[in-house]
């Protein structure tokens, strides 16, 4: 392939990461209680086919295929986790999507291409925070050509919408083309993250303050506390003198703040609810899960009084749920042999609070994707 069509598709692909273009499948086994699951729905995405017209003709080459082999070291983890799995397609489609992702970053080279990933992600990021002010101005979504763009159907007074309050008045969380406000809020600190590394000082303040206010319109706590609790004050601020004196502003606009922006409590108590419920799953299925993605599919099974329908909100027990105590090990001493745990800690040292508070890095396939991306990146940047 032409390395201008390579580049083209790479920034195509960069950019509709970011969105939910594509066809759901709703076999049974997709329904609990006879409730459609999203997570169970086996999906084929525009992304999907973008990133498989990119690897096709790369695949050719000998190169290609000693990095295919390098990728594939994975697969026997996963087809054990599928063996055992609960719910072999939505397993099934979790670890295409997984496998491709991975052949991507294997050969997308990062470092040529820092001037055009900055761009296109600076470019996704300004897209992203324009729609989230329509929607929390308007209090629904703006329709049209961003439902194709995965924009969802949501407003105010709907049910199962994520509401938030702004000085007494009940306010639409800003969800862009995200199936919920926290996930928009995640890929905004790992976009972060990225632009950080990518950009010089000056410009990286304008994108702190860009992304600051994207998350307060998404009121996503885990990504409040991985920003202004991580982030800036250690990724940013250099010396003692200007962390102790951010944390102090920190304190007084923080107090203002919460007293304007309020979000309810029964979140929490769900979150706890769902975390003794995989609790209930893992003790269940110890040794090798349930299969990725399939811990729902247990509900039933391991609760009679299941009633949320959703995964656990702490990434680390869910991980767990889904591979077993077999398959963490597995993953884990692959892991080991290719970078080593010290570093594999710093590098998700800022995302620790997302990771412990929810759930979409593992279950969204844009969550997947924008977490793969930035470990690949501090990867290849260390190389």
């Amino acid at each position: 392939m032409h390395s201008k069509t390579s580049k083209f598709l790479a920034v195509l692909i960069v950019f509709f990461a970011s969105t939910q273009l594509g066809y759901h499948f709703w076999p049974l086994s997709s329904l609990v209680y006879g409730i459609r699951i999203d997570y169970l729905s086996p999906t084929i995405y525009f992304l999907d086919l973008l990133i498989i017209l990119y690897l096709f003709p790369q695949l050719q080459s000998l190169q290609g295929f000693r990095r295919v082999f390098t990728v594939f070291a994975i697969v026997p983890i996963l087809l054990t986790n599928l063996l055992f799995s609960q719910n072999s397609l939505a397993t099934l489609s979790w670890s295409l999507h997984l496998i491709l992702y991975l052949l991507f970053f294997s050969f997308l080279r990062l470092n040529p291409q820092k001037g055009i990933l900055k761009i296109i992600l600076t470019l996704t990021l300004l897209f992203q925070l324009v729609l989230s002010l329509a929607q929390v101005y308007l209090g629904h979504n703006l329709g049209g050509l961003m439902y194709y763009l995965g924009e969802r159907n949501v407003a105010v007074g709907q049910p199962s919408v994520a509401l938030g309050s702004f000085m007494d008045h009940v306010v639409l969380r800003a969800y862009g083309t995200f199936g919920h406000p926290n996930v928009l809020a995640g890929w905004l600190v790992i976009t972060l993250l990225i632009l950080l590394r990518l950009s010089p000082q000056l410009q990286s303040f304008a994108i702190v303050v860009l992304v600051s206010l994207g998350v307060l319109l998404t009121q996503s706590r885990s990504a409040v506390i991985s920003l202004f609790g991580i982030i800036i004050p250690f990724y940013i601020f250099k010396s003692l003198k200007s962390r102790i004196l951010y944390f102090v502003v920190l304190m007084v606009t923080g107090s203002l703040i919460t007293i304007s922006i309020s979000r309810p409590i029964s979140s929490s108590s769900e979150r706890l609810d769902l975390q003794g419920l995989s609790s209930q799953v893992i003790k269940n299925y110890p040794l090798f899960g349930t299969g990725a993605q399939a811990s729902i599919s247990t509900y039933p099974m391991v609760s009679l009084s299941a009633r949320l329908l959703q995964p656990d909100h702490n990434s680390l027990t869910l991980f767990l749920s889904w591979f077993g105590l077999f398959g963490v090990l597995a993953l884990l001493s692959q892991l080991q042999i290719l970078q080593g745990a010290r570093r594999v800690f710093g590098t998700f040292a800022p995302l620790i609070p997302l990771l412990l508070l929810d759930h979409y890095f593992l279950t969204s396939p844009q969550g997947l994707f924008i977490i793969l991306l930035y470990y690949s990146h501090v990867q290849k940047d260390r190389e």
